[in-house]
């Protein structure tokens, strides 16, 4: 990965017939759902992203930091439709208002294939929009377009990526002025995003991103069945006694720079 930003939080699901548990404690046949994640950074301070759940569906993300966020989260049957972002203002109280930034849709073949990744955003006069093609040696060919009104079509990267057992393991992009190969390993621990309905289907926008050009590290932090292990900076992990993390430490040359704390139903 060329860039990393450390401010977005994915999520997973909650069962209402698990307890509540803040340390995390629970028997395997009831799986654990994030509640909190509170992250620290050294430049950027603390945020703490509380999750709200009906049944297996995620409802809505609240990152409440310098400046409050939400993300509410549409179904159609099991899989994720839309994802509304906004920014809310005097969160909280009688006058609480959002404000919509941005729109991401995804579409999907009869197999629940994700095929259709589009986002539409305040800042952006148009659309941009990533298509997904499965080929049989377990890899997924993308091409991402900007799409505005008037204007042909701008090409923002195409490239390949690479699944195994369900996770990213390869991701090699070729953009005009920047192309590059990424390669993820995991272990074998239960991830924070475990038991998400529909989350599986999604992960394939993770490594994207809307704008064409990041990648966003908490979007693989857990991957789906488990824990990202290396890049630019070792993750560290403490698991609970179901091997659900607990806290997870970005270091280099010894020193914290983000941090990440887990707190279940």
């Amino acid at each position: 990965m060329k860039k990393i930003l450390l401010l977005l939080s994915f999520s997973v699901v909650l069962l209402s017939s698990c307890s509540s548990s803040d340390d995390g404690g629970s028997s395997e046949s009831q799986p654990l759902l994030l509640k909190k994640m509170t992250e620290g950074d050294v430049l950027f301070g603390q945020t703490v992203t509380n999750y709200t759940y009906n049944g297996n569906k995620l409802v809505e993300i609240f990152k409440d930091g310098d400046d409050d966020y939400a993300d509410v989260y549409s179904y159609t049957g099991d899989v994720i439709t839309k994802i509304e972002k906004f920014a809310v203002y005097d969160a909280g109280t009688p006058s609480e208002d959002r404000e919509l930034l941005s729109t991401d849709q995804f579409a999907y073949n009869a197999n629940n294939q994700l095929v259709q990744f589009k986002t539409t955003s305040q800042d952006f006069e148009g659309e941009r929009v990533t298509t997904y093609t499965y080929n049989s040696n377990n890899t997924v060919s993308f091409a991402q377009n900007a799409n505005v009104p008037g204007e042909p079509t701008e090409s923002l990267k195409t490239g390949t990526i690479t699944m195994e057992n369900g996770e990213i393991v390869r991701l090699q992009v070729v953009k005009e002025f920047d192309s590059y190969t990424d390669n993820y390993t995991y272990d074998t621990k239960n991830s924070i995003f475990k038991n998400v309905t529909g989350y599986d289907k999604i992960i394939l926008t993770h490594v994207l991103g809307k704008q064409g050009a990041m990648t966003w590290v908490d979007s693989i932090i857990g991957g789906i069945s488990h824990n990202f292990l290396n890049h630019q900076g070792d993750y560290q992990y403490t698991y609970n006694s179901d091997n659900y993390p607990l806290t997870a430490n970005q270091s280099l040359g010894g020193t914290v720079l983000h941090s990440f704390a887990f707190e279940y139903y």
